[in-house]
Protein backbone atom coordinates (compact mmCIF):
# COMPACT_ATOMS: atom_id res chain seq x y z
CA UNK A 1 0.00 0.00 0.00
CA UNK A 2 1.14 3.78 -0.38
CA UNK A 3 1.02 5.84 2.94
CA UNK A 4 1.87 9.46 3.68
CA UNK A 5 4.02 8.20 7.25
CA UNK A 6 5.31 10.86 9.84
CA UNK A 7 8.28 10.45 11.70
CA UNK A 8 10.40 12.98 13.82
CA UNK A 9 10.11 16.30 11.62
CA UNK A 10 8.97 14.81 7.99
CA UNK A 11 6.70 13.36 6.35
CA UNK A 12 7.48 10.82 3.13
CA UNK A 13 5.12 9.29 1.24
CA UNK A 14 6.35 5.18 1.47
CA UNK A 15 5.54 1.61 -0.30
CA UNK A 16 4.31 -0.37 2.55
CA UNK A 17 3.09 -4.04 3.66
CA UNK A 18 -0.71 -4.14 2.79
CA UNK A 19 -2.17 -4.32 6.31
CA UNK A 20 -4.04 -7.37 7.64
CA UNK A 21 -7.67 -6.99 9.79
CA UNK A 22 -7.07 -8.67 13.31
CA UNK A 23 -9.64 -10.19 14.69
CA UNK A 24 -13.26 -8.57 14.72
CA UNK A 25 -11.52 -6.10 12.42
CA UNK A 26 -12.16 -4.70 8.44
CA UNK A 27 -9.99 -3.96 5.67
CA UNK A 28 -10.78 -0.58 3.97
CA UNK A 29 -9.90 1.55 1.53
CA UNK A 30 -9.83 5.03 2.72
CA UNK A 31 -11.61 7.56 0.33
CA UNK A 32 -11.69 11.01 2.22
CA UNK A 33 -9.25 11.56 5.06
CA UNK A 34 -9.21 14.89 7.55
CA UNK A 35 -6.62 16.54 8.91
CA UNK A 36 -7.65 18.43 12.59
CA UNK A 37 -5.91 19.50 14.92
CA UNK A 38 -5.14 16.77 17.02
CA UNK A 39 -3.02 15.96 14.22
CA UNK A 40 -1.08 19.07 14.10
CA UNK A 41 -0.69 18.63 18.01
CA UNK A 42 1.16 15.06 17.36
CA UNK A 43 3.33 16.38 14.65
CA UNK A 44 4.07 18.57 17.37
CA UNK A 45 4.95 16.17 19.78
CA UNK A 46 6.74 14.12 17.10
CA UNK A 47 9.06 16.78 16.18
CA UNK A 48 9.91 17.69 19.84
CA UNK A 49 10.55 14.01 20.72
CA UNK A 50 13.08 14.28 17.53
CA UNK A 51 14.49 17.89 18.21
CA UNK A 52 15.71 15.44 21.76
CA UNK A 53 16.94 12.73 20.11
CA UNK A 54 20.64 12.14 19.06
CA UNK A 55 21.49 12.36 15.56
CA UNK A 56 22.30 8.83 15.40
CA UNK A 57 18.96 7.25 17.09
CA UNK A 58 17.29 9.10 14.48
CA UNK A 59 16.34 6.17 12.61
CA UNK A 60 14.55 4.71 16.12
CA UNK A 61 11.80 7.67 16.31
CA UNK A 62 8.58 6.11 15.80
CA UNK A 63 6.47 6.28 12.48
CA UNK A 64 2.70 7.00 12.21
CA UNK A 65 0.43 6.99 9.47
CA UNK A 66 -1.89 9.55 10.79
CA UNK A 67 -5.85 9.98 9.41
CA UNK A 68 -8.35 9.62 12.38
CA UNK A 69 -11.38 10.95 10.60
CA UNK A 70 -12.10 9.06 7.09
CA UNK A 71 -14.68 7.41 5.18
CA UNK A 72 -13.48 4.51 3.04
CA UNK A 73 -14.62 1.76 0.87
CA UNK A 74 -15.33 -1.88 2.84
CA UNK A 75 -12.60 -3.91 0.96
CA UNK A 76 -11.91 -7.13 3.21
CA UNK A 77 -12.68 -8.77 6.60
CA UNK A 78 -10.98 -11.06 9.18
CA UNK A 79 -12.19 -14.61 9.27
CA UNK A 80 -15.00 -14.77 11.58
CA UNK A 81 -15.96 -11.77 12.07
CA UNK A 82 -19.23 -10.70 13.53
CA UNK A 83 -20.98 -7.74 11.19
CA UNK A 84 -23.83 -6.62 8.84
CA UNK A 85 -21.72 -4.64 6.85
CA UNK A 86 -20.92 -5.96 3.14
CA UNK A 87 -18.09 -5.93 0.85
CA UNK A 88 -17.98 -2.72 -1.74
CA UNK A 89 -20.43 -0.72 1.19
CA UNK A 90 -18.83 2.80 1.75
CA UNK A 91 -18.32 3.20 5.15
CA UNK A 92 -16.47 5.11 8.95
CA UNK A 93 -15.41 4.34 12.03
CA UNK A 94 -14.55 5.43 15.51
CA UNK A 95 -10.50 5.37 15.00
CA UNK A 96 -10.84 3.93 18.32
CA UNK A 97 -9.62 0.10 19.11
CA UNK A 98 -8.12 -1.87 21.57
CA UNK A 99 -4.15 -2.13 22.42
CA UNK A 100 -2.52 -4.91 24.47
CA UNK A 101 -2.10 -2.66 27.77
CA UNK A 102 -4.90 0.46 26.85
CA UNK A 103 -6.83 1.76 24.22
CA UNK A 104 -5.10 3.18 20.81
CA UNK A 105 -6.14 5.45 18.35
CA UNK A 106 -6.03 4.85 14.72
CA UNK A 107 -4.11 7.00 12.97
CA UNK A 108 -2.69 8.70 16.29
CA UNK A 109 -0.37 5.18 17.33
CA UNK A 110 2.77 4.07 15.45
CA UNK A 111 0.74 0.34 15.93
CA UNK A 112 -2.25 0.89 14.61
CA UNK A 113 -2.22 3.23 10.78
CA UNK A 114 -4.55 5.59 10.23
CA UNK A 115 -6.58 7.00 7.00
CA UNK A 116 -3.76 8.55 5.23
CA UNK A 117 -3.06 5.43 3.27
CA UNK A 118 -4.47 3.57 0.64
CA UNK A 119 -5.11 0.89 2.99
CA UNK A 120 -6.37 0.66 6.84
CA UNK A 121 -8.15 -1.34 9.65
CA UNK A 122 -10.80 -0.55 11.69
CA UNK A 123 -12.82 -2.31 14.28
CA UNK A 124 -16.26 -3.87 12.75
CA UNK A 125 -17.96 -3.00 15.77
CA UNK A 126 -17.38 0.96 15.42
CA UNK A 127 -17.75 0.89 11.82
CA UNK A 128 -20.95 2.72 10.34
CA UNK A 129 -22.45 2.20 6.77
CA UNK A 130 -22.16 5.73 5.18
CA UNK A 131 -26.05 6.27 3.86
CA UNK A 132 -26.24 6.10 -0.16
CA UNK A 133 -27.21 9.89 -0.45
CA UNK A 134 -24.11 10.96 1.72
CA UNK A 135 -20.92 11.99 -0.62
CA UNK A 136 -17.68 10.04 0.70
CA UNK A 137 -16.12 14.03 1.44
CA UNK A 138 -19.20 14.70 3.96
CA UNK A 139 -18.92 11.03 5.38
CA UNK A 140 -15.56 12.08 6.50
CA UNK A 141 -16.98 14.61 8.44
CA UNK A 142 -18.49 12.49 11.14
CA UNK A 143 -16.06 12.21 13.46
CA UNK A 144 -15.28 15.99 13.72
CA UNK A 145 -18.80 16.61 14.07
CA UNK A 146 -19.03 14.14 16.62
CA UNK A 147 -17.02 16.08 19.13
CA UNK A 148 -18.88 18.83 18.29
CA UNK A 149 -22.38 17.32 19.05
CA UNK A 150 -20.76 15.22 22.30
CA UNK A 151 -19.89 18.13 23.13
CA UNK A 152 -22.59 20.34 22.90
CA UNK A 153 -24.46 16.96 24.96
CA UNK A 154 -21.68 17.49 27.89
CA UNK A 155 -23.60 21.10 28.15
CA UNK A 156 -26.55 20.28 30.23
CA UNK A 157 -26.46 22.74 33.18
CA UNK A 158 -27.68 25.79 30.83
CA UNK A 159 -30.15 25.91 27.95
CA UNK A 160 -28.15 29.09 26.94
CA UNK A 161 -26.75 31.38 26.18
CA UNK A 162 -24.17 29.52 24.31
CA UNK A 163 -20.49 31.03 23.69
CA UNK A 164 -18.21 29.33 21.44
CA UNK A 165 -14.48 30.17 21.07
CA UNK A 166 -12.86 29.21 18.40
CA UNK A 167 -14.61 28.40 15.31
CA UNK A 168 -12.27 25.60 13.51
CA UNK A 169 -14.43 22.08 12.43
CA UNK A 170 -15.21 21.52 16.30
CA UNK A 171 -16.49 25.12 17.00
CA UNK A 172 -18.61 24.94 14.44
CA UNK A 173 -19.91 21.43 15.03
CA UNK A 174 -20.74 22.89 18.12
CA UNK A 175 -22.62 25.72 16.84
CA UNK A 176 -24.43 23.40 14.21
CA UNK A 177 -25.21 20.62 17.14
CA UNK A 178 -26.71 23.75 19.18
CA UNK A 179 -28.89 25.26 16.95
CA UNK A 180 -30.23 21.95 15.44
CA UNK A 181 -31.06 21.31 19.60
CA UNK A 182 -32.87 24.69 19.18
CA UNK A 183 -30.68 25.89 22.21
CA UNK A 184 -29.83 30.01 21.69
CA UNK A 185 -28.71 32.10 21.42
CA UNK A 186 -25.24 31.73 20.25
CA UNK A 187 -22.61 34.01 20.12
CA UNK A 188 -19.08 32.71 18.58
CA UNK A 189 -15.91 34.32 18.48
CA UNK A 190 -12.77 33.91 16.02
CA UNK A 191 -9.82 35.71 14.68
CA UNK A 192 -10.48 34.39 10.90
CA UNK A 193 -12.82 36.28 8.40
CA UNK A 194 -13.91 33.00 6.87
CA UNK A 195 -14.52 30.74 9.83
CA UNK A 196 -16.45 33.72 11.31
CA UNK A 197 -18.67 33.99 8.42
CA UNK A 198 -19.41 29.93 8.28
CA UNK A 199 -19.83 30.20 12.09
CA UNK A 200 -22.87 32.93 11.00
CA UNK A 201 -24.19 30.27 8.14
CA UNK A 202 -24.44 27.74 10.78
CA UNK A 203 -26.81 29.76 13.23
CA UNK A 204 -24.64 31.73 15.26
CA UNK A 205 -26.55 34.76 16.16
CA UNK A 206 -23.69 36.88 17.40
CA UNK A 207 -20.16 36.46 15.67
CA UNK A 208 -16.79 38.71 16.63
CA UNK A 209 -13.39 39.11 16.18
CA UNK A 210 -11.89 39.13 20.08
CA UNK A 211 -9.08 40.89 18.93
CA UNK A 212 -11.37 43.60 18.78
CA UNK A 213 -14.76 42.60 20.73
CA UNK A 214 -14.19 40.81 24.13
CA UNK A 215 -17.08 38.11 23.22
CA UNK A 216 -17.77 38.93 27.23
CA UNK A 217 -18.82 42.13 27.15
CA UNK A 218 -21.90 41.28 25.20
CA UNK A 219 -24.41 39.25 26.51
CA UNK A 220 -26.96 42.45 27.16
CA UNK A 221 -27.65 41.65 23.47
CA UNK A 222 -29.39 38.66 24.32
CA UNK A 223 -31.10 40.17 27.71
CA UNK A 224 -29.01 38.01 29.61
CA UNK A 225 -28.32 39.56 32.99
CA UNK A 226 -25.50 37.27 34.83
CA UNK A 227 -26.57 36.28 38.76
CA UNK A 228 -24.80 36.90 41.41
CA UNK A 229 -22.20 34.74 43.42
CA UNK A 230 -24.62 32.46 45.55
CA UNK A 231 -24.74 34.47 48.88
CA UNK A 232 -25.58 37.46 46.77
CA UNK A 233 -28.73 35.89 45.45
CA UNK A 234 -32.20 36.65 47.46
CA UNK A 235 -33.13 34.36 49.89
CA UNK A 236 -35.97 33.00 48.65
CA UNK A 237 -34.29 31.95 45.58
CA UNK A 238 -34.28 28.15 44.65
CA UNK A 239 -33.24 25.98 42.12
CA UNK A 240 -29.55 26.49 40.11
CA UNK A 241 -28.91 30.02 38.72
CA UNK A 242 -28.86 30.06 35.73
CA UNK A 243 -25.35 30.97 33.71
CA UNK A 244 -24.05 30.46 30.31
CA UNK A 245 -22.43 27.74 28.39
CA UNK A 246 -18.94 28.59 27.37
CA UNK A 247 -17.14 26.02 24.45
CA UNK A 248 -13.20 26.54 24.25
CA UNK A 249 -12.21 25.02 20.96
CA UNK A 250 -9.42 26.12 20.49
CA UNK A 251 -6.93 24.63 22.45
CA UNK A 252 -4.45 27.75 22.37
CA UNK A 253 -2.24 28.11 25.79
CA UNK A 254 -4.19 30.56 28.11
CA UNK A 255 -7.52 30.44 26.62
CA UNK A 256 -9.03 28.40 29.51
CA UNK A 257 -7.69 30.96 32.35
CA UNK A 258 -9.09 33.39 30.46
CA UNK A 259 -12.23 32.15 30.09
CA UNK A 260 -12.18 31.10 34.27
CA UNK A 261 -11.23 35.03 35.30
CA UNK A 262 -14.23 36.61 32.66
CA UNK A 263 -17.22 34.15 32.20
CA UNK A 264 -20.09 35.19 34.38
CA UNK A 265 -21.23 33.20 38.00
CA UNK A 266 -22.46 29.93 37.64
CA UNK A 267 -21.10 29.16 33.85
CA UNK A 268 -20.53 26.08 32.72
CA UNK A 269 -17.46 25.58 30.80
CA UNK A 270 -16.92 22.76 28.50
CA UNK A 271 -13.08 22.46 27.36
CA UNK A 272 -13.00 20.50 23.70
CA UNK A 273 -9.86 22.22 21.73
CA UNK A 274 -6.80 19.70 22.34
CA UNK A 275 -4.65 21.09 25.19
CA UNK A 276 -1.12 18.86 25.65
CA UNK A 277 0.42 22.08 27.22
CA UNK A 278 0.50 22.68 30.96
CA UNK A 279 -2.36 25.00 31.71
CA UNK A 280 -2.23 27.90 34.76
CA UNK A 281 -5.57 29.18 36.51
CA UNK A 282 -6.85 30.48 40.01
CA UNK A 283 -9.10 28.25 41.65
CA UNK A 284 -10.19 30.71 43.41
CA UNK A 285 -11.30 32.80 40.21
CA UNK A 286 -13.71 29.87 39.71
CA UNK A 287 -14.97 29.15 43.31
CA UNK A 288 -16.44 32.22 44.48
CA UNK A 289 -18.79 32.06 40.96
CA UNK A 290 -19.43 28.36 41.04
CA UNK A 291 -17.88 27.84 37.84
CA UNK A 292 -18.54 23.96 36.11
CA UNK A 293 -15.43 23.31 34.18
CA UNK A 294 -15.95 20.38 32.17
CA UNK A 295 -13.56 18.35 29.52
CA UNK A 296 -15.11 16.82 26.59
CA UNK A 297 -13.53 13.76 25.17
CA UNK A 298 -14.18 12.21 21.35
CA UNK A 299 -17.84 10.74 21.80
CA UNK A 300 -19.82 8.01 22.48
CA UNK A 301 -21.25 5.50 19.50
CA UNK A 302 -24.70 6.50 19.64
CA UNK A 303 -23.69 10.56 19.41
CA UNK A 304 -20.93 9.25 16.10
CA UNK A 305 -24.50 7.47 14.69
CA UNK A 306 -26.29 10.76 15.24
CA UNK A 307 -23.77 12.71 14.00
CA UNK A 308 -23.87 10.66 10.74
CA UNK A 309 -27.03 11.21 10.45
CA UNK A 310 -27.15 14.99 10.99
CA UNK A 311 -24.65 15.31 7.86
CA UNK A 312 -27.28 13.38 6.14
CA UNK A 313 -29.96 15.33 6.82
CA UNK A 314 -27.99 18.87 6.87
CA UNK A 315 -25.02 18.08 3.73
CA UNK A 316 -25.59 21.72 2.87
CA UNK A 317 -24.26 22.78 6.41
CA UNK A 318 -21.59 20.09 6.55
CA UNK A 319 -19.96 20.82 3.62
CA UNK A 320 -19.37 24.42 4.55
CA UNK A 321 -16.80 22.88 7.02
CA UNK A 322 -14.21 21.61 3.69
CA UNK A 323 -11.90 24.14 2.52
CA UNK A 324 -10.13 22.26 0.53
CA UNK A 325 -9.45 18.88 -0.99
CA UNK A 326 -5.83 17.69 -1.67
CA UNK A 327 -4.13 14.00 -3.29
CA UNK A 328 -2.07 12.07 -0.70
CA UNK A 329 1.66 13.66 -2.14
CA UNK A 330 -0.20 16.89 -1.03
CA UNK A 331 -0.12 15.76 2.83
CA UNK A 332 2.67 17.62 4.31
CA UNK A 333 2.15 21.38 2.59
CA UNK A 334 -1.69 20.40 3.67
CA UNK A 335 -0.58 20.58 7.42
CA UNK A 336 1.73 23.30 6.94
CA UNK A 337 -1.48 25.21 5.17
CA UNK A 338 -3.76 24.12 8.21
CA UNK A 339 -1.36 24.74 10.71
CA UNK A 340 -0.65 28.85 9.57
CA UNK A 341 -3.40 29.80 7.39
CA UNK A 342 -6.43 30.50 9.60
CA UNK A 343 -9.00 30.53 6.27
CA UNK A 344 -8.50 27.15 6.36
CA UNK A 345 -11.03 24.63 7.98
CA UNK A 346 -10.71 20.88 6.92
CA UNK A 347 -8.41 19.99 4.41
CA UNK A 348 -9.29 16.40 2.81
CA UNK A 349 -6.89 14.14 1.66
CA UNK A 350 -7.66 11.67 -1.10
CA UNK A 351 -5.28 8.92 -0.32
CA UNK A 352 -6.45 7.57 -3.57
CA UNK A 353 -5.65 10.14 -5.95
Amino acid sequence: MRAATLQGHHFAIRELADPTPAKGQLLVRPLFTGICGSDLSLRKQMAAAADATPPEAQGQLPVIIPGHEFSAELVGMAPGTDTALKIGQIVTALPFTHGHDAPQAIGLSPDHGGGLATLSCVDAVRAFAIPGDVPADLGALTEPVSVGLHAANLASRNAGPNMVIGCGPVGLSVILALRLQGRGPILAADFSPERRAVAASLGADIVLDPAVDSPFSRWTDFAFTPHPMSPLLEREFSGLPPGINVFECTGAPGVIDQIVKAAPAHSHIIVVGVCPHVEKLTPLEAIVRELTLEFSFAYRPEEFAAALEMIRAHPDEAARLITSRQPLERTEAAFDSLAKNPSEIKILIDPQA
